[in-house]
């Protein structure tokens, strides 16, 4: 991440920072071959290589498989060709919050109020 003097988040990367996230991409993705049949580990490693993979200026993000619509797709587009894995859809269905609830319930869980 670029740093700057609040060290706030800022975007888009700059080319040393893509550089670097490049790099712990090809790392993750050697860990997630490792890890391949341990599921558990395995979705982990995945999602943080899709951040990875997009911080570093690669196409990546998730799709829903409609032959297997209870299993959405990560997908990562290498410069070799495309990466993807089956993950487990999340467990809880949506409750209906809005954007304001959301950032509430993010505000109220970083100050320890809930």
């Amino acid at each position: 991440m670029t740093e700057t003097p609040d060290d706030e988040f800022t975007w888009p990367p700059s080319d040393e920072d893509r550089a670097k996230f490049l790099h712990d991409l090809k790392e993750m993705l050697a860990e997630i071959e490792k890890h391949d049949q341990n599921y558990e580990a395995r979705y982990v490693l995945v999602l943080l290589a899709l951040s990875f993979a997009y911080t570093g200026g690669l196409e990546a993000g998730i799709r829903m498989d409609p032959a297997q619509p209870d299993w959405p797709v990560a997908y990562i587009e290498l410069p070799t060709g495309q990466c993807a894995w089956h993950l487990p859809a999340h467990k809880q269905p949506y409750d209906g919050h809005t954007t304001p609830e959301k950032y509430e319930r993010i505000r109220a869980w970083i100050g320890g109020t809930s």
